[in-house]
C-alpha cells in the first residue's frame, strides 16, 4: 500500500514536469537561446522515464492490492453462503458479477481518486508559485464542473440499484430454466421459455443501458461546463499576453498546469459519481447476514436419550402449525421411521430436530458428550444427494484426507462393490467416467456419513422412485448404519416398516 502510494506521488509530478518544460522550451525557441535546447530536452527525457517507471510500479503494486481484496471478498462471500439460506444464484451473482463491478467502479476508481487529489494539490502549489493571479482565475473557472455530482448522486445510485435487482432476477430465472430443460422439452415449451428468458434478458440489459446512460449524461454535463470554463480562461490568458504581463511560454505552462489541477478536480467529480453508484454493490457484498441459529436446550434429556421432544408443536407460524403435540425420545441405535402424507410436516420435523427452525411450542432437548458439537451429530442423505463434478474420491471425502483402504472399505459396506477399487476412486462422477444411478447416489450419501462417523443418519425419502427390489436392498443398507437412523418416507411396505423399532406418524 505504501509503495503504491509513493508511485502515485511520483506520477502526480506530471502536473509540473510537462507544463514547465513545454513552456520553458517555447520561450527558449522564441528567444533563440538554442544552446539550452539539448540540456533542457535531456533533463525532460530523464524525468519522463522516471514518471513512466512510476506508472509501471503502481500497476504492479496496486495489482497485488486488488488481487488480495478480490480473494478476501470472494472468500468471505463463499463462507457466508454456508451461514445463510439465500438461493444459490444470488451468491453466484455476487461472486461472478458484483465483485468484478466493484473492482471496476470502486477499486480502480479509488486509485484514480487518490492520484487526482495528489496531482491537483502538487500542481496547484506549483501554479501559485508561477503566477498566482492568473493561475487562480484558471483554476476557479475550472472548478465549475465539479458542481454537477451534487445534483446527480442519488439519481445515479437509483439506476445502479434497478440494474442490480433486474440482474439478480434474471440469473435466478436463467438458473431455473436451465435446470428445468428436461421438463420444458417434455411439454414442448422450449420456444415459450426462450421467449420468456429473452424478455427477462432484454429488461436486464435495458436497466444496464439506463444505468450507464445516466453516467454518460452526468459526464456530459461535466464536460460541457469544462469546455466553457477552458475557453473563458484562455481568453483571459491571451489578454495578459497582449498586455505584456506574461510570456507565451508562461501562458502555456499556466494553462497546462491549471488543466492538471482542474482536470483532476473534474475527474474527482466523475470518480465520486461512479463510486457512489457502486455503493449498493458494496453494501450487498458486505451486509450478508447470517441466519440466526435456534437456541438449543443441552443436557436436559434423560440419561439414555440423546434427543427428547416434549409437547412439541412444529411449523412456520402459529396459524399454520403442521402437527399436534409430539412426544418422543431418540436413543442410541434407534431406527426411527417418520411417515406421513405429503404436507404433513415430515421435513419440517427434521429441520426442527437439527435446529434449522424453531419449535412453535414445546421442548426439544439434547444430551451431548463434552467432545460433541451439535453440527457433528447429523449426516443428511437427501432424496437426490448432491454429486460434485469431481472424482469419486472427492465425492466421498468432501475434500478431507482419507486413506484409500478406508474409502474402499466404506464403498463395500454400502454395496458399491464395483467401485471399491483404486482406479474407480480417481474417476470423475457425472461425466464420461462414472454416472451413478439414483440408488447409487443415495448409497454414496450413506458412505459419506460412515466416513465422518456421524451419530445420527437422516434419510429423506431415499426409497422414492426405486423399484421394490432396489428399495428393499437400499433400506437394508440404511438400517445397517451403526448409529441412529431417522428415515422419512412417504410410503413403505409393511415388511420395511417392521424393520424399525420406532415410528413417528404425522
Amino acid at each position: 500500500m505504501v509503495i503504491s502510494f509513493f508511485c502515485l506521488l511520483l506520477m502526480s509530478l506530471d502536473g509540473i514536469v510537462f507544463p514547465y518544460f513545454l513552456g520553458r522550451f517555447t520561450d527558449v525557441l522564441t528567444n533563440q537561446d538554442y544552446d539550452q535546447v539539448v540540456p533542457l530536452l535531456s533533463v525532460w527525457f530523464v524525468l519522463w522515464l522516471l514518471l513512466s517507471a512510476s506508472v509501471l510500479g503502481n500497476g504492479y503494486f496496486f495489482g497485488k492490492i486488488k488481487r488480495n481484496i478480490h480473494l478476501e471478498l470472494k472468500d468471505s462471500t463463499l463462507s457466508s453462503a454456508f451461514k445463510n439460506n439465500e438461493i444459490t444464484s444470488k451468491f453466484l451473482s455476487r461472486i461472478t458479477a458484483d465483485i468484478k463491478q466493484i473492482e471496476m467502479d470502486f477499486l480502480n476508481i479509488s486509485m484514480s481518486f487518490v492520484y487526482s487529489v495528489l496531482q491537483a494539490v502538487i500542481t496547484l502549489v506549483f501554479l501559485l508559485f508561477i503566477n498566482w493571479k492568473v493561475g487562480l482565475i484558471f483554476v476557479a473557472l475550472g472548478i465549475l464542473p465539479t458542481l454537477v455530482p451534487r445534483f446527480t448522486e442519488k439519481w445515479l445510485q437509483r439506476g445502479t440499484k434497478e440494474w442490480q435487482q433486474a440482474n439478480h432476477t434474471y440469473i435466478e430465472e436463467l438458473e431455473d430454466t436451465l435446470n428445468a430443460r428436461p421438463l420444458i422439452k417434455s411439454f414442448n415449451l422450449v420456444p415459450t421459455h426462450i421467449k420468456r428468458m429473452f424478455l427477462s434478458l432484454r429488461h436486464t440489459e435495458t436497466k444496464y443501458f439506463q444505468m450507464n446512460l445516466r453516467r454518460y449524461i452526468s459526464s456530459f454535463l461535466i464536460t460541457a461546463l469544462y469546455t466553457i470554463s477552458a475557453i473563458a480562461s484562455l481568453s483571459y490568458g491571451a489578454y495578459e499576453v497582449i498586455q505584456g504581463h506574461i510570456t507565451v511560454g508562461a501562458l502555456i505552462t499556466i494553462y497546462l498546469a491549471a488543466d492538471r489541477v482542474t482536470t483532476p478536480l473534474i475527474s474527482l467529480a466523475n470518480f465520486y459519481n461512479t463510486m457512489s453508484a457502486s455503493i449498493p454493490l458494496i453494501d450487498n457484498i458486505l451486509s450478508i447476514k447470517e441466519n440466526k441459529k435456534v437456541p438449543l436446550q443441552l443436557a436436559s434429556g434423560t440419561q439414555d436419550s440423546l434427543i427428547k421432544a416434549k409437547d412439541l408443536i412444529i411449523g412456520y407460524n402459529e396459524d399454520t402449525h403442521l402437527s399436534q403435540a409430539l412426544n418422543f425420545d431418540i436413543n442410541p441405535n434407534d431406527k426411527i421411521l417418520i411417515e406421513g402424507p405429503s404436507g404433513s410436516g415430515k421435513t419440517t420435523l427434521l429441520k426442527t430436530i437439527i435446529g434449522e427452525i424453531r419449535p412453535l411450542n414445546g421442548e426439544m432437548s439434547y444430551n451431548l458428550d463434552d467432545s460433541d458439537t451439535f453440527s457433528e451429530l447429523f449426516a443428511l442423505v437427501e432424496q437426490t444427494p448432491f454429486v460434485f463434478r469431481k472424482p469419486l474420491r472427492f465425492n466421498l471425502t468432501l475434500g478431507n484426507d482419507v486413506s484409500d483402504d478406508e474409502l474402499i472399505g466404506v464403498l463395500e459396506s454400502v454395496g458399491l462393490h464395483k467401485y471399491a477399487n483404486k482406479e474407480s476412486l480417481d474417476m470423475s462422477l457425472e461425466g464420461e467416467d462414472i454416472s451413478f444411478s439414483g440408488g447409487e447416489k443415495k448409497r454414496l450419501g450413506v458412505a459419506r456419513a460412515l466416513l465422518y462417523n456421524k451419530k445420527i443418519l437422516i434419510v429423506d425419502e431415499a426409497l422414492s422412485g426405486l423399484d421394490n427390489d432396489s428399495a428393499d436392498l437400499l433400506n437394508r443398507f440404511i438400517l445397517d448404519y451403526p448409529g441412529i437412523v431417522l428415515n422419512i418416507e412417504h410410503r413403505v411396505t409393511d415388511e420395511i416398516r417392521e424393520r424399525y423399532n420406532k415410528q413417528i406418524v404425522l
